[in-house]
């Protein structure tokens, strides 16, 4: 794939997009991956134009690695000197230029949502320091007390079987039940109506007549 020389545009503009000066950077590296001050630097040394008002350009170049599928973002690990992540180039754009020429690019390279967050994750192959499979990160073993405690925690939880229904009524109640119909609500008892009785009034005791008086 050809690639420009120190002196191949001077002070011009180069006719590439940040994209394809992006790739460049990254596939002139032995590892093929680069962090982000070595992109900048790359251009820079490889075209003078660029010396120039570096922070305009840089937050444009910077915007389209974020935002473009084509490269993915690779996490440095801890024994690794330097600050930031390294960016990478998705191992299924290979053909994103025509006839492996910067100038001429194809359609914009698309990938899935699933794989393109599997590779910014870290599991890219051949990256330096990569584990089996191409994890940069590695697999905890599993410590077998963690293990004993599932299996304690699992032994306490038993599920006891449900109780039993109550038995149901005898045949003799059920149809009992079914043939005696409810009892019809009774009304309060009501007292007749009764006059109120006058207190008698006392006989006048009668006079006793003497018999020895005789009318004249």
């Amino acid at each position: 794939m050809p690639r420009p020389g120190k002196s191949s545009y001077s002070d011009q503009k180069p006719p590439y997009s940040y994209i394809s000066l992006t790739a460049m950077a990254i596939q002139h590296s032995a590892e093929k991956m680069l962090p982000l001050s070595d992109i900048y630097k790359f251009i820079m040394e490889r075209f003078p134009y660029y010396r120039e008002h570096t922070q305009r350009w840089q937050n444009s170049l910077r915007h389209n690695l974020s935002f473009n599928d084509c490269f993915i973002k690779i996490p440095r690990r801890p024994d690794q000197p330097g600050k930031g992540s390294f960016w990478a180039l998705h191992p299924d754009c290979g053909d994103m230029f025509e006839n492996g020429s910067f100038l001429r690019r194809r359609k914009r390279f698309k990938v899935l949502r699933a794989d393109h967050t599997h590779l910014h994750a870290g599991s890219t192959k051949g990256a330096p320091g990569a584990g089996p499979g191409g994890h940069l990160h590695p697999h905890h073993p599993h410590h077998p007390h963690h293990h004993h405690h599932h299996a304690a925690v699992h032994h306490h939880h038993h599920h006891h079987p449900p109780q039993p229904p109550p038995p149901p009524p005898p045949p003799h109640m059920v149809h009992y039940f079914h043939q005696q119909p409810p009892p019809a609500p009774q009304p309060p008892p009501h007292l007749p109506s009764q006059p109120l009785q006058q207190p008698s009034q006392q006989s006048q005791p009668q006079q006793p007549s003497h018999p020895g008086k005789m009318q004249e």
